[in-house]
């Protein structure tokens, strides 16, 4: 009786540590990526003598490119924004001023990729900025639709159009 119990607990502890294994690696793939883009981030500011960039905590990339002299966005608020998306190789994956048209979205409720809530809450009404936007505060590990690869750091040249 005694060596069934053992074998149930030793059982039961190896069925919890092999399920425990991808949550402990997931965690240090996850680390791995925020060093990963911050080197990649700070190689492709240097190589493109990027100036002003402020790193915000999250690890986004704020450059300002015209400040805006009107209301600051704050959550809950719509906003209407141009931009310009690309990957940092150049390939540019999604444009609303060719499309003539600006995306409208209420900031701050995951609306939209997060590197994008806490980029356009940095800036004014008629601010231009460029958000270097690491992939855990965007598409991180899935990508999107094909077009933008898992764990790709995004490029976005937004325009803060109106803030209501």
């Amino acid at each position: 009786m005694i060596q069934l119990l053992k074998r149930s607990i030793l059982s039961r502890l190896a069925v919890f540590l092999l399920a425990s294994v991808p949550l402990l690696t997931a965690c240090e793939k996850e680390t791995d990526y925020v060093k990963k883009d911050e080197k990649i981030i700070q190689e492709y500011i240097a190589q493109n003598t990027i100036v002003g960039a402020q790193r915000q905590e999250s690890g986004l990339y704020y450059v300002p490119t015209v400040e805006g002299t009107g209301a600051k966005a704050k959550p809950g608020q719509t906003v209407s924004v141009h931009y310009v998306g690309t990957l940092l190789n150049g390939q540019e994956f999604d444009n609303s001023v060719k499309r003539g048209k600006p995306i409208e979205f209420q900031l701050g409720v995951r609306q939209v990729i997060a590197g994008w809530d806490e980029g356009i809450a940095l800036m004014n009404q008629g601010g231009k900025a460029t958000l270097l936007i690491p992939s855990s505060l965007g598409y991180g590990a899935n990508g999107a639709g094909g077009v933008i690869p898992p764990n790709a750091v995004l490029r976005f040249d937004v325009e803060l159009v109106s803030v209501k």
